[in-house]
């Protein structure tokens, strides 16, 4: 009787798809944001963000993949003490109330061979200093590799993007420090 039941149980459940996406962590030493912008018209310094926590999610079918992400604002260098203080603080990300920005993808587009995609743009809500705008990412695939020191197989991506700062609520200094962020992305997943 007890087979009899199990078996009604196994056969009333829906089938399992094809394929079931997998999940990966984004690996928090090797993922960084740099973010590049104009001084004066002068120079074009940087700076780096590290700290990220969240998902990448992949699917057979490209388009179906899903980015979670966020990174830590009070990881913000510009390897400059002081420079980095006043970005931190009320004037600029004030990290103590935003202490993270993060991007969560709405759409992904393969821009690259269909059979063998190697470049997308992922559409994404991103929120940085509480303010959330729609983002397109100029996603590349690097590698899939294993890492023996984790036992795990990762994949590593860069995303490239252009960022008015002042649509985040960020105009201080403009126009003597420029508008127009360029923004690169390394990221791992495992």
């Amino acid at each position: 009787m007890w087979k009899s039941a199990a078996l009604i149980l196994v056969l009333a459940l829906p089938a399992a798809p094809a394929f079931a996406a997998d999940t990966y962590s984004f690996e928090p030493d090797h993922t960084s944001a740099i973010f590049t912008y104009e001084h004066f018209g002068l120079s074009h310094p940087n700076g780096k963000i590290m700290g990220a926590k969240g998902t990448l999610t992949l699917d057979d079918d490209p388009t179906k993949d899903v980015i979670d992400a966020s990174l830590d604002m009070t990881t913000l260098t510009t390897a400059l003490p002081e420079f980095d203080t006043m970005l931190k603080g009320k004037d600029y990300f004030d990290v103590e109330q935003f202490p993270t920005a993060t991007f969560k993808s709405t759409s992904v587009v393969v821009t690259g061979d269909a059979t063998d995609p190697k470049t997308a743009d992922v559409t994404g809500d991103m929120t940085i200093h509480g303010v959330t705008k729609s983002v397109v990412l100029h996603v590349t695939f690097n590698k899939k590799a294993f890492n023996p020191a984790l036992f795990k197989t990762g994949y590593g991506f860069t995303a490239t993007a252009h960022l008015q700062r002042s649509d985040f609520g960020l105009s201080k200094y403009e126009p003597f420090v420029g508008d127009d962020i360029e923004l690169v992305i390394e990221a791992e997943a495992f």
